[in-house]
């Protein structure tokens, strides 16, 4: 998660609920079995529309926030393995492949998929 309540651009005050630590402590704690989809995914909802700025600032800063996760993961000291499971992949880990893992995580957890998207009209990437 990207933390804008430091933002210096006025993009805290397009997600008001993520200030609230009653609604992010369970977004941020492991995944429980009933959080994960097992029903039809639906459309997610619309969120806050967003100039090209506002989205080009949250666009850069999701970049820079994995380019961080990757950096810290590789630093790691991690075991070689745990439960017989190979942890080697997190020293390895790419930025494509980090993508895919928050994609599969946010498409399969239904908490996730309940939260808003924000909205860039006019164009195609969203």
């Amino acid at each position: 998660m990207i933390d804008l309540s430091a933002s210096l651009h006025p993009l805290s005050s397009l997600f008001t609920k993520a200030s609230s630590d009653e609604n992010l402590i369970p977004l941020l704690a492991a995944v429980r079995e009933e959080d994960i989809q097992a029903k039809p995914k639906g459309t997610p909802k619309e969120g806050p529309i967003l100039t090209p700025d506002q989205a080009y600032i949250l666009r850069a800063a999701a970049i820079d926030a994995c380019e961080l996760i990757v950096q810290v993961a590789r630093s790691l000291t991690v075991p070689a393995s745990r439960n017989g499971e190979s942890l080697q992949w997190i020293n390895d880990i790419t930025l494509p492949e980090l993508d895919m893992w928050i994609w599969a995580v946010a498409k399969d957890r239904h908490d996730y998929r309940k939260l808003e998207r924000f909205v860039q009209t006019d164009t195609v990437f969203f």
